[in-house]
């Protein structure tokens, strides 16, 4: 019996974790794959079914607790705003400390994997079903309660990333010029909306209504920019449509989504409009979404540089980071130094 089993036997009828997964059960560990995945998860079966009841996270080293508490959290809030499962969002069941492990139970997302091939098969579909999922993501704060948005949502986290390799000439020119194309958005007021931040494969599944479901909330915030949920989808799709894997092949993804008369132009400046954002900041929006999202990466790889190697390790992950490759290209390619513009620009 592995350390989820024994935890849902001595929590079963605490939880009323009857109605989830039946009397008896089986337990599949998922291996984390990537070097910035913080969590070892299993999926819980009722015998015979098909498909996951619950799904059960602990952290991938001890005490490395926070991310599952701050999913926990978003989650929550989610629910008290109304959504929940029936929109496509995990329902927390419990949250508890083991010994020094935090354990997060929450319900299974069901449905067909929206991986690349099934993009790449019905992209409007594909389309369609993210922009519904990201519509119905609420607004915490109007763009009036949300003061110092700006420094809260970007400044800081450019400068964690910054710090953590420092020292790194490149990454802090790429911010400081980062801030200057960022320059109209400081003035603007945004409301706060809930960010998943990591819509892509393998976070993505599709029921059979056409609805789209979202796990791994770990990104998520009640602090989010507009339109970046739906910048990072809509570079999925492209990447998927184009068969984009390698990070040359996912900047052209890029310019086919986001540059001159990019596809994905006219859906990101429709949601903008429904969440009621001046469309002329689209092109800063996009710039800092992909900044954003790099800069994720200050928590995201934190305690994963050697004793004795500085952070090498940490600067080398992050130089070589596909949301670092979109953000650089995002504002090298935005600059009047560049004729070429690869920015985003409205059609």
């Amino acid at each position: 019996m592995n350390f989820f089993d024994r935890f849902l036997e001595e929590h079963y009828q605490e939880f009323g974790l009857e109605k989830y997964m039946g009397r008896r059960w089986e337990s599949v560990l998922l291996t984390p794959r990537f070097v910035t995945s913080r969590h070892v998860v299993a999926l819980i079966f009722a015998t015979g079914s098909q498909e996951p009841g619950l799904v059960v996270k602990v952290p991938r080293q001890p005490g490395e607790n926070d991310s599952l508490r701050h999913e926990a959290e978003v989650l929550r809030a989610l629910k008290i705003a109304g959504v929940g499962p029936s929109m496509g969002v995990p329902e927390v069941v419990s949250v508890c400390e083991v010994a020094a492990h935090t354990v997060l139970v929450e319900t299974a997302v069901t449905g067909t994997p929206l991986d690349p091939r099934l993009v790449a098969a019905d992209l409007p579909g594909a389309v369609s079903a993210g922009a519904d999922f990201v519509d119905a993501l609420p607004c915490l704060r109007s763009a009036r309660q949300n003061q110092g948005w700006y420094e809260r949502t970007i400044t800081r986290p450019l400068e964690a990333l910054s710090v953590m390799v420092s020292p790194e000439p490149e990454v802090d020119a790429l911010v400081e010029h980062t801030h200057e194309l960022l320059a109209p958005l400081r003035s603007a007021e945004l409301p706060a909306v809930v960010e998943h931040g990591d819509l892509s494969h393998p976070n993505l599944f599709l029921q059979a209504d056409g609805k789209l479901q979202a796990v791994d909330w770990e990104r998520s915030s009640t602090d989010g920019l507009p339109g970046h949920d739906l910048v990072f989808y809509l570079q999925y799709l492209s990447e998927s449509n184009e068969r984009a894997f390698s990070r040359e092949d996912q900047l052209g993804a890029y310019d086919a989504a986001f540059g001159a008369r990019g596809w994905a132009l006219g859906h990101l400046a429709r949601h903008l409009a429904l969440r009621g954002v001046d469309v002329g900041l689209l092109p800063q929006l996009v710039i800092a979404s992909w900044a954003r999202s790099a800069a994720t990466l200050a928590y995201r790889l934190e305690g994963q540089s050697d004793p004795g190697h500085g952070t090498d390790q940490v600067r080398s992950a992050v130089m070589s980071d596909r949301d670092f490759w979109l953000w650089r290209h995002a504002v090298t390619g935005s600059s009047p130094k560049h004729p070429g513009t690869r920015a985003a620009v409205l059609p």
